[in-house]
């Protein structure tokens, strides 16, 4: 068991200092920047280092943190971000550690916020936040509004809630500057239920597979590499556009239902409905970026 869980020494640290310390010893939540999240029981403790208390434990024997979220939400802080920390029993500060986090200051650094700029939106900032996301034209749309619900991921995604709409979306900046929408060909799903009480769904991406498990060729649905998804897109059956179909469907009705022959054994005469016929690219069907088994 680790040495310092029974003792009551509360040791301090100035790097996160209150105007009214006295204050603190009262305290049963702090902040702490993370240390370590290796757990090999994939339980989600992690190790925080918090200045007021553990200036003089090492590395190796801070407390563990556990999750406060429930395993029904998956989020890790990263080493060097920072975290709150939550005291079951403020007489014992080595034990019964609860974590909450990444404290993101600001949208913009949602992949990773470190311990000099993760508190620049709060009183105990040793660093000046930037700008508001909002005051770049390109970013607009990039994160959601401030009226929506979401769940943002770390790299370039995220699930915003709208009023009757949902969008699930990848790509929605530029790779490598979150300040620039992408307006070219980012992944999105989305789904509304408009004012007329209809729902409508639209998938926009490069490529789309709709899959079954039991068509043909079967494909498997797991290790979903590159090169899996290229054996995807490369086999798959492309599909048909529906309304090319049918106006090639209507030109061989009227070349059967109008061809003449001039006389018996000789070919229909070369013209109407038979040129007609001549000028089809069938290619012109096929949506190959769209494929089904």
């Amino acid at each position: 068991m680790n040495e310092y869980y029974n003792k009551r020494k509360i040791s301090y640290d100035k790097s996160f200092e209150n105007k009214d310390f006295n204050s603190n010893l009262n305290r049963f939540i702090y902040w702490g920047e993370v240390i370590s999240v290796n757990d090999d029981y994939k339980g989600g403790s992690i190790k925080v280092r918090i200045p007021e208390l553990d200036n003089l434990i090492s590395d190796e024997n801070l407390a563990d943190a556990y999750p406060l979220l429930p395993k029904f939400f998956h989020v890790l802080p990263k080493k060097g971000e920072i975290v709150r920390i939550f005291l079951e029993n403020t007489k014992y500060p080595q034990r019964g550690r609860l974590w909450i986090g990444s404290v993101i200051s600001q949208l913009q650094n949602i992949e990773y916020d470190g311990i000099l700029t993760a508190l620049s939106t709060t009183n105990l900032g040793v660093t000046q936040p930037q700008k508001s996301i909002d005051t770049y034209p390109d970013a607009k749309d990039v994160f959601p509004e401030d009226e929506d619900v979401a769940i943002i991921g770390r790299k370039n995604n995220d699930i915003i809630l709208k009023e009757n709409s949902t969008e699930i979306r990848v790509g929605k900046h530029v790779n490598g500057d979150v300040y620039k929408k992408n307006k070219i060909n980012p992944a999105i799903i989305k789904i509304d239920f408009n004012n007329n009480e209809k729902s409508e769904t639209i998938i926009i991406s490069d490529k789309i597979a709709l899959l079954s498990h039991d068509g043909k060729p079967k494909f498997r649905s797991y290790d979903l590499d590159n090169e899996y998804k290229n054996k995807i897109f490369e086999t798959g059956h492309p599909s048909v556009r529906g309304d090319v179909l049918v106006k090639i469907l209507e030109v061989f009705k009227n070349a059967i239902m109008q061809h003449i022959h001039p006389y018996h054994s000789v070919v229909a005469d070369p013209s109407g409905v038979i040129l007609d016929l001549e000028k089809i690219d069938f290619e012109n069907i096929l949506q190959k970026n769209i494929v089904i088994n």
